[in-house]
């Protein structure tokens, strides 16, 4: 769904390309196609949302209770409470999801967002089944027991659904539709024998409903309460009915079957409701809650009996039924809650709060956190991945021991940890693997401007507009050392460190628009570089290793300096200016070494700088790849091209009529193989892949379609807009007055009102529109360049590569994606009943080969289990060049702990194999040479499909990481081993011989059979 790619000649439907002018390179090996190295793919797929944890709607565990589903504006978030790991459904709704209901068989996903519009899911492989628009909002939707029934609320009414079905093609079938309410229905609940229903409304009835027209059943009005009812439960045998107000006020109600004189046997048998009997009012308690405070949401688990409601002031209560006696009442500050939920056995509650963007599970009896995530308010500013490397690999031995710590171990050397930085002044450090923040560090006091790693990944550097920078320790958590200016009064906007890691550069906003350079082990100044005449706006250090020192810095007026640090030529502030097409808003230096740095300029124009030379090398003109969107207030199209008539657009007028001028790429960001390079604006949803060779556009990638955002469509319907060219999404046309939801916006709406001041459209004082408005700032690729991510105004959104097997961050079922064939060759030989076949004939080099080549996870697996460990270096040795890929990336997902075997030997030897048969043809394809090894002209290409280097990184990666997840329970082996040889014999015993000093165990398990699996 996050694809753009186009037909078989690469063109994008509707695109053009961008107009380049051809790459003449500086130097031989530099660039051109001759020398092209192997292409790294450029599929790619959301994979997760980072940073943007709560946004509001309904909240809903698993029926196993280790699974908790949110919403994250129109996507669904997935967190995994008992692995720690989150995911994000790449499903999208048209709005901001409102509702979520999930099957009892977890089988069946149904999102309803705020317009009315709904998804079913299909939640283990997470792909859409149907869609269908209720044409009203939905405030509740209920599944029944048996899965065989949909309640969905309808304004006053009530509709009854069957449940899709694969016999009906996923189509929903409508069966009911009853009326009776006098106000709009707010929850609905289905008896256990799912015949019955019971609905709750703003009119302060309660009502019970049958599914089906049944005999002696009357449907029931019960008119308790004196404010809007809130919520409405069944007792588990249905004898008892509760309901909760708005004013915390709850009724127990009680239906009593009528004694028969004469009593009929055919009567037990009719359902509870159809039995003649009478509703009474049981009981009535009160919550007891703070002062002016209303009841937003409620949860009632039957099995436990226990009953949670959060209120309007931020306190949520946890009691016990039927006496509604007080558990466990707790604050969590002064903002509404806008979900609450009960786990199957009552152990765990989950509390969200979309004011302050936070989602939390609480264990009661423990009064302990499962989760506590908080996303960044106003929005994520930048964003940087970990390097990956030799360096990295040093604190291997330091992460594995760490007690109590599973986001360390193994992210040292992963390079898959992410770090933000909001508007907020916080930095926030994810791991890419799980999804889930595991440290936050507040000490700026203003919003953060510049983030990066230092080259060994043990630490992050941060540039905030507080005029500081500071470097936080990711071992010990905390600020080990703050740089700041010699006066103190600048702000700072970009940060750099130099490939040593010893230095740290950053530009500075206000004053003379100089250049601090600081030592990171002193926390000195050592140079301060003055050259340009306005803001500098970007910085980046070379990754050459002839040129450690070397420093680029762009900034508004026009100007690329060129430093070198590490020379005398360049002190006094000494540098080579290179003039460009207009002011400089971003640059990136070419990972290869090669002196290649791009450009990104004000015109919307990428410019490609041979820094050795001074010379361009090559240009993309992007403008027409940005596509920004319109904003609700704008009074004319994106285009910014008013009064033009159908049909006199690009045929008739001018090249640039139809474009929007006024847009750049804000932000651009090189891959590790130097090949893709991916750019964002900041007013444009779309994010564009171009390739370095050609300079041509690869791929668009779609962050979000949520409509309820401003500046998605670049064409906005014109029924939704008022006379004076502004959309009805920018006002409050809401005209229900008694609805606490409203009232409670209505409050928050006005309280932001108060503190607006005009010009600001980001922080706390900007208004509610600009609140609406999509906003993109930063982009980053990974070390391994298997993952890039977008800093937006609503969170990180994170793109996976699709290399056909699965994500590198896919797991099993919802938690990552199903496999997508993409075979690698496809001729009548190659299919399934023949890979079977060889397998059956003992063919284990055919049957391998084919499944390589068919491509697919579960065929290779089942011929990967049955060749013996003795034949492992034959079946590697008659595998070609071009299936190599799909080899690597196939073990790099049975090493995953997730989704993989536990048969850590048997993998060993395949890794073993493949190093000693296919090291030198890795290496080739690496470089992208085509000798003999790797093949003819046509395989070549075939295997420069994938990037080899980065493959053969992830298997390091996932190789490191088992190792030391299972180093700890050698260690533990080894001491008790030494204990045991030690020990004293017992009466009668005679003593054992000493053991000899075991060796240093080695991270490999017994393995009898390649089915059979062992233990540690």
């Amino acid at each position: 769904a996050a694809q753009a790619r186009g037909g078989p000649d690469g063109r994008l439907p509707g695109v053009r390309r961008a107009t380049a002018r051809p790459r003449a390179c500086a130097r031989p090996g530099t660039c051109g196609p001759g020398v092209r190295a192997g292409a790294m793919q450029s599929s790619y797929r959301f994979t997760n949302l980072l940073g943007a944890t709560y946004q509001g709607g309904s909240v809903q565990f698993t029926p196993d209770g280790n699974t908790l589903l949110s919403p994250v504006g129109n996507r669904v978030s997935v967190v995994d409470l008992v692995q720690g790991r989150v995911a994000t459904l790449p499903a999208e709704n048209l709005r901001d999801i409102a509702v979520l209901a999930l099957t009892s068989d977890s089988r069946l996903l149904l999102s309803i967002d705020k317009s009315g519009h709904s998804h079913l899911i299909n939640f283990v492989h997470g792909s859409v089944l149907t869609r269908l628009n209720f044409k009203a909002p939905v405030r509740a939707a209920r599944w029944s027991p048996d899965n065989a029934w949909l309640a969905v609320t309808h304004g006053r009414k009530l509709q009854i659904w069957r449940a899709p079905r694969l016999e009906v093609g996923w189509q929903y079938v409508q069966h009911r539709t009853l009326a009776g309410h006098h106000d709009d229905v707010i929850d609905v609940v289905w008896s256990a024998n799912s015949m019955f229903l019971a609905t709750a409304s703003q009119d302060m009835t309660v009502r019970l409903w049958s599914r089906d027209e049944m005999d002696g059943f009357v449907a029931v009005t019960l008119a308790e309460h004196r404010s809007p009812v809130r919520a409405v439960f069944f007792s588990l045998d249905s004898h008892y009915l509760f309901s909760l107000s708005r004013e915390g006020v709850l009724v127990s109600l009680k239906f009593d079957e009528t004694p028969s004189e004469s009593p009929d046997i055919g009567k037990k048998a009719l359902p509870l409701y159809c039995r003649p009997g009478t509703w009474s009012m049981q009981a009535k308690a009160y919550c007891n809650q703070p002062q002016f405070q209303k009841v937003t949401r409620c949860a009632y688990d039957g099995a436990s009996q226990l009953f949670a409601a959060g209120f309007s002031g931020g306190v949520f209560m946890l009691f016990e039924m039927p006496d509604l006696t007080a558990l466990q009442t707790m604050s969590l500050g002064n903002h509404p809650l806008d979900a609450v939920a009960l786990g199957p056995n009552g152990d765990w509650l989950a509390v969200g709060s979309s004011e302050v963007g936070q989602l939390f599970v609480w264990e009661w009896r423990s009064e302990t956190y499962i989760l506590k995530q908080q996303g960044h308010h106003f929005g994520v500013q930048c964003v940087a991945f970990s390097p990956s490397g030799a360096s990295s690999l040093k604190r291997q031995k330091t992460l594995a021991t760490t007690e109590g710590r599973a986001e360390d171990r193994g992210s040292g050397v992963s390079g898959r940890l992410v770090v933000t930085g909001g508007y907020d002044g916080k930095v926030k450090v994810f791991n890419a693997a799980t999804g889930l923040c595991f440290v936050t560090f507040a000490e700026h006091t203003a919003p953060i401007s510049g983030v990066c790693f230092t080259p060994q990944g043990n630490a992050v550097l941060s540039a905030s507009k507080d005029g500081s920078v500071r470097a936080f320790d990711l071992l010990r958590y905390r600020n080990f050392r703050t740089f700041a200016s010699p006066d103190g009064l600048c702000q700072f906007q970009d940060i750099a460190v130099d490939s040593g890691g010893e230095i740290v550069a950053a530009s500075a906003v206000s004053g003379d628009y100089v250049i601090y350079v600081w030592s990171i082990q002193t926390g000195s100044v050592l140079e301060v570089l003055s050259g340009h005449t306005s803001h500098v706006q970007t910085l980046r250090f070379s990754p050459s290793a002839a040129r450690p020192g070397q420093l680029v810095s762009g900034g508004w007026d026009g100007l690329l300096c060129v430093w070198d640090l590490y020379t005398s030529e360049s002190k006094g502030g000494g540098t080579e200016k290179l003039i460009c097409a207009s002011s400089v808003v971003c640059a990136s230096f070419d990972p290869r070494g090669n002196d290649v740095c791009a450009v990104s300029c004000l015109t919307g124009q990428i410019q490609f700088w041979n820094i050795a030379t001074g010379q361009i090398t090559g240009s993309i003109e992007g403008l027409r790849d940005i596509r920004s969107g319109r904003h609700w207030k704008d009074k004319f199209a994106a285009t910014h091209k008013r009064g033009m008539k159908p049909g006199q657009g690009l045929n008739k007028g001018a090249i640039s009529d139809g474009v929007n001028l006024n847009q750049c790429f804000n932000s651009i960001a090189y891959a590790r193989s130097g090949e893709l390079l991916l750019c964002a604006s900041k007013n444009s949803p779309l994010l564009c892949m171009y390739d370095t060779t050609s300079c041509m556009l690869s791929s668009r990638f779609s962050l979000t379609e949520n409509q309820s955002l401003s500046g998605i469509k670049a064409v906005l319907n014109s029924k939704n807009m008022t006379e004076a060219g502004v959309s009805w999404e920018a006002y409050d046309v809401t005209d229900s007055e008694g609805e606490d939801d409203t009232e409670l916006a209505r409050a928050q709406r006005r309280k932001r009102q108060a503190q607006v001041l005009p010009g600001v459209y980001i922080g706390e004082a900007k208004d509610a529109y600009s609140e609406k408005q999509m906003h993109v700032w930063g982009v980053a690729f990974s070390a391994d360049s298997q993952q890039f991510a977008a800093a937006t105004t609503h969170g990180v959104f994170v793109f996976s590569a699709d290399g056909g097997l699965g994500s590198s961050g896919s797991g099993a079922g919802f938690m990552g994606q199903v496999s997508t064939f993409v075979p690698q060759m496809l001729t009548k030989s190659v299919s399934a009943p023949a890979v079977l076949k060889a397998l059956d004939a003992g063919e284990m080099s055919r049957a391998m080969i084919l499944a390589l080549a068919l491509n697919d996870y579960g065929l290779i697996r089942k011929v990967y289990e049955k060749i013996e460990v003795k034949s492992i270096p034959v079946v590697v040795a008659s595998i070609g060049a071009p299936l190599l890929p799909a080899l690597l990336w196939f073990l790099s997902l049975e090493l995953k702990p997730t989704r993989g075997t536990p048969h850590f030997q048997f993998h060993v030897h395949w890794v073993a194999s493949i190093i000693d048969v296919h090291f030198m043809t890795l290496m080739d394809m690496s470089a992208g040479k085509a000798t003999a090894r790797v093949g003819q002209a046509l395989e070549a290409a075939a295997a420069s499909r994938a990037d080899v280097a980065a493959l053969c990184l992830q298997l390091l990666v996932e190789l490191s990481q088992r190792h030391s997840a299972m180093a700890r329970t050698f260690d533990s082996n080894l001491y008790l081993l030494r204990y045991l040889s030690n020990a004293p014999a017992g009466d009668g015993e005679e003593a054992p011989e000493p053991m000899p000093e075991p060796a240093p165990a080695q991270p490999v398990a017994s393995r009898a059979s390649p089915a059979t699996p062992t233990g540690a």
